[in-house]
């Protein structure tokens, strides 16, 4: 039985940065001050106001809402969790076990292709999948 999984942790387009703040990291001054790289007297600031006070912060923190994962239907239903990445059919697979699965499907490794292809330098909302513009238009 094949179950498709939605990405319960993807909280990007649903919640406000407060809500995403307090559900990913609950307070905890360690977990903030190990992802946004800043010191405990930030941590108890940003807990205090109940979201961080910047605009990079802010950012990083929609990229940890989104689950490590582009936001576009092509990825719906697969999200990362404990280091992980669980697929829409309920595979959970390491990082070592993507690479052993393209040597052994004999795929070419390609990224350097990927990362040499020019970047789109649109602002970040211009870029907003097209199902989320729909849902913004309902």
């Amino acid at each position: 039985m094949i179950r498709n999984f939605k990405n319960a942790h993807n909280y990007l387009y649903l919640h406000s940065h407060k809500e995403k703040f307090l559900t990913l990291f609950n307070n905890d001054y360690r977990s903030i001050c190990d992802y946004f790289d800043v010191n405990k007297a930030t941590a108890y600031r940003w807990i205090k106001a109940g979201l961080p006070g910047n605009k990079t912060a802010l950012r990083l923190l929609d990229v940890a809402a989104s689950g490590y994962l582009p936001c576009n239907l092509a990825w719906n239903g697969y999200f990362i969790f404990n280091d992980r990445l669980i697929t829409k059919s309920g595979f959970v697979l390491s990082a070592w076990e993507l690479d052993s699965m393209c040597e052994t499907l004999g795929r070419d490794p390609t990224a350097f292709k990927v990362m040499n292809q020019t970047r789109n330098f649109k602002p970040w909302r211009d870029r907003e999948p097209e199902f989320v513009k729909k849902l913004r238009q309902e």
